[in-house]
């Protein structure tokens, strides 16, 4: 079963925050679609994905929770399932 969702990301602006967040779906097995990244404010960033997860059986909800785990994310959220 192939799951296609779009996950909204706020990360610190540190060196290698958005590369920690590529490195949680990289060994899911999940494939970015499509990356916007904006600046919310001095010190924090937004980062938009549409990802496809074609491997993982556990859904968005266990990879929003590992996401939020990072030191360098602020907040992560699913925003839209297709």
């Amino acid at each position: 079963m192939i799951n296609k969702y779009t996950l909204s990301v706020e990360l610190k602006n540190e060196v290698g925050a958005l590369e920690r967040v590529l490195g949680v779906l990289r060994r899911r097995a999940i494939n970015v679609d499509r990356l916007t990244l904006s600046k919310k404010t001095e010190k924090i960033y937004e980062v938009i994905m549409s990802v496809t997860d074609q491997v993982v059986e556990a859904g968005s909800d266990r990879v929003v929770k590992e996401l939020t785990s990072l030191f360098v994310v602020v907040s992560a959220q699913e925003i839209e399932r297709f």
